[in-house]
């Protein structure tokens, strides 16, 4: 009975976890999937040649790398999102010019936003225009 080596199952762990990192969520390694493929390593090895306790211990780490930067993207987001939240808010009374697609300029005093998490909009008199389209922004006039 053939009995084939750990290091393609290794180098499959290895590849799949460097996926994760990437923001699609197809690529992603959960820590399930992750045991799933440890555990076959294991099942799988050749007897005489076990899998060496350093490199199950880097791929424990690799693991524990991943949990962490994924701790820290959504930490990032949160804070991003807080951010952009409060620029909006100290907007509010102060006087702004927007180029809209059709061409005109429109300037106006700032009543009010709406936090869109593509496109935050702020509310201009009756109008409600993205905040990409501002050129211009002034203090509230004394």
């Amino acid at each position: 009975m053939q009995v084939n080596s750990v290091s393609g199952a290794t180098s499959l762990a290895t590849s799949l976890a460097a996926k994760t990192v990437s923001p699609t969520a197809s690529n992603t390694l959960d820590e399930s999937q992750f045991m799933q493929i440890l555990m076959a390593q294991l099942t799988h090895q050749d007897p005489l040649e076990p899998m060496n306790n350093a490199e199950m211990m880097s791929q424990f780490s690799q693991l524990n790398s991943l949990q962490e930067l994924r701790s820290i993207h959504s930490s990032m987001e949160q804070l991003s999102a807080s951010n952009t939240v409060t620029y909006l808010a100290s907007l509010i009374g102060k006087t702004v010019k927007v180029n809209r697609p059709d061409g005109k300029v429109v300037e106006g005093v700032v009543e009010g936003v709406l936090t869109q998490k593509d496109s935050p909009q702020l509310q201009i008199g009756t109008e409600t225009v993205p905040m990409s389209d501002v050129i211009e922004i002034r203090g509230a006039s004394a």
